[in-house]
């Protein structure tokens, strides 16, 4: 029951952040995230690494820089696709030649953690302001049906979850407890539609199917990360909930996906 009401009271202090955020605009959300994506960078850091790699701003700074760099063509009207592309260019070639100073001829193989950093870390986050910028409530509904698929997936799962979805890679993971979620998110995106929130019913369930099979394929994700690195969280920065990674695992693969789907249907 304590751990429940640490993990229900941090909820509730990330819920309050996130959703004031994005109500207050798209600059309020990007400077919210730019510490949470610093945070996350520096614990993908450490789990890859485990010590024996390159200081931790090698990593932190294309992520970062991924980070505002796409979310100023948000910010900035003016600032094209082109210009963010340039403006990480930089950063990358600075972590290319870090990696190279470290590890030599075996430099090759940290060059899938620098990619992390861009696809994994930096471009997620960078979604978030761009769904902002559809309008508070298009954030507001997809942050909605990431916890609902959460919340679903573990009181399921916690209550009746029998059938083990992938051992291997996460223990506590069942098919119960993804099914559970998904339905969680399909009645909230019913709710949304129905309550005219700028989308309609069938768009908004859409998203909550992508957000069930995005999200438990992020959850699979980090816990294979943090499998291979030996350790049950990736941080403890949020207290009931362990790291940024923990808590934003799900999120890393839905954000882009949701927003790829609304850009594609406006």
């Amino acid at each position: 029951m304590k751990e429940l009401a640490t993990r229900a009271l941090t909820g509730a202090v990330y819920v309050t952040l996130t959703l004031g955020a994005a109500w207050s605009g798209v600059t309020t959300t990007f400077l919210l995230f730019l510490p949470v994506t610093v945070l996350a960078a520096m614990e993908y850091h450490r789990l890859h690494w485990n010590g024996n790699g390159p200081p931790a701003i090698w990593g932190i700074s294309v992520s970062v820089a991924t980070y505002a760099a796409c979310a100023l063509m948000v910010l900035l009207p003016d600032w094209p696709a082109a210009a963010a592309i340039l403006a990480v260019v930089p950063f990358a070639l600075l972590a290319i030649i870090l990696l190279l100073s470290f590890h030599g001829t075996s430099a090759i193989q940290g060059l899938g953690a620098l990619l992390a950093h861009v696809v994994y870390l930096g471009l997620p986050f960078a979604t978030l302001p761009h769904l902002v910028s559809m309008g508070a409530w298009t954030f507001t509904g997809f942050m909605f049906l990431l916890w609902a698929n959460d919340t679903g997936a573990y009181l399921v799962g916690r209550a009746i979850g029998r059938t083990k979805l992938m051992p291997a890679v996460s223990p506590n993971k069942t098919v119960e407890g993804l099914v559970g979620g998904g339905v969680a998110a399909l009645l909230v995106a019913w709710g949304l539609g129905s309550a005219n929130t700028g989308f309609a019913t069938s768009t908004w369930l859409v998203c909550a199917v992508l957000v069930t099979i995005t999200a438990s394929i992020g959850d699979l994700l980090e816990s294979a990360l943090k499998r291979a690195a030996g350790v049950k969280d990736s941080g403890a920065v949020l207290p009931g909930h362990g790291g940024i990674l923990d808590r934003f695992d799900g999120m890393l693969l839905a954000a882009p996906a949701v927003y790829l789907y609304l850009l594609l249907i406006s």
